[in-house]
């Protein structure tokens, strides 16, 4: 089958863009301090469960 089956134009705006990246970073920072502080609280049950 030749020839063409569709056209698709796409209009992107750079600031668009950068703000949408420096969103998804920011959910990136916040879901590493989640992890961290995850990992502090089964540190500290884990502590917790040793003394008992």
């Amino acid at each position: 089958m030749a020839g063409t089956i569709g056209e698709l134009s796409v209009k992107v705006n750079v600031v668009d863009i950068a703000e949408t990246i420096r969103g998804l970073k920011s959910i990136q920072r916040e879901a590493k301090k989640a992890t961290q502080a995850l990992r502090d609280l089964e540190s500290a049950q884990l502590k917790a469960g040793e003394r008992e």
